[in-house]
């Protein structure tokens, strides 16, 4: 046990500062430098597993973050899109302001969420958990996970939508008081994710919901949920 906790310690994994991370951590979406890309070249849309390179481009709902495709590429023409992970300080302060003062605007202060997993790998959950821990408290502004959808304002659903949950997801987004916001988090909610083409896995939320947005990412960082979220609510301001 103390050479297994020595070893712990060793990699510093617990007791890194997570400000310390640089882009090459992986959280970035891709992104192609057409100047630099060699025409002719497919070794990136070879590679993807999800299918998200196409014609020099990059689908943010269907890629994976995997960067499968930066490892390959014969003249480093592809990099990543700058999307630091965003712990306690001013912009995620003004993230949170702006979060508080939609709701108060729009929703009477105070926004109902209703949580519902259709078949995540639980990745995009436990960063949704994490938008409730000390760092994020996204509580503190007005926004509350309820257990009954039949007080939810807004839907946050992860997961490429199995075949055994189709039935439950669509019963979940009828309880709800309408209209209802629902937010698609990660890859496999955007798009499919990698278990797309497989035989028990729907495709993604929008085949069966109206999605209002999606949060890309495998997973997204609660900072972007949280900005997810915001956008939500910005739509429900622009259609009233």
């Amino acid at each position: 046990m103390l050479k297994l906790l020595k070893g712990l310690m060793n990699t510093r994994i617990v007791t890194e500062d997570i400000n310390t991370r640089d882009k090459g951590c992986g959280r970035g979406l891709p992104i192609i430098n057409q100047e630099v890309c060699q025409t002719g070249c497919h070794r990136c849309t070879q590679i993807c597993p999800t299918g998200a390179m196409t014609n020099k481009l990059v689908d943010p709902r269907v890629c994976i973050f995997c960067h499968a495709c930066r490892q390959v590429c014969p003249v480093s023409a592809i990099d990543e899109t700058d999307i630091p992970i965003i712990t306690h300080n001013p912009s995620e302060e003004q993230l949170g302001q702006d979060l508080r003062n939609k709701i108060r605007k729009i929703c009477r202060r105070s926004l109902h969420i209703r949580y519902v997993d259709a078949g995540a790998c639980n990745g995009c959950d436990f960063e949704i958990n994490s938008t409730t821990n000390p760092v994020y408290d996204i509580q503190q502004y007005g926004v509350d996970f309820v257990a009954s959808p039949r007080h939810a304002d807004l839907l946050l659903v992860t997961g490429s939508v199995t075949r055994n949950l189709e039935i439950a997801l669509q019963k979940t987004y009828q309880a709800c008081p309408k209209p209802t916001l629902v937010v698609a988090v990660g890859a496999c909610a955007c798009g499919g994710g990698i278990f797309k083409e497989a035989y028990a896995a729907g495709g993604g939320v929008a085949r069966h919901l109206p999605v209002d947005v999606y949060v890309p990412g495998c997973p997204p960082t609660p900072a972007l949920i949280i900005k997810g979220i915001l956008a939500a609510v910005a739509q429900r301001e622009t259609a009233l």
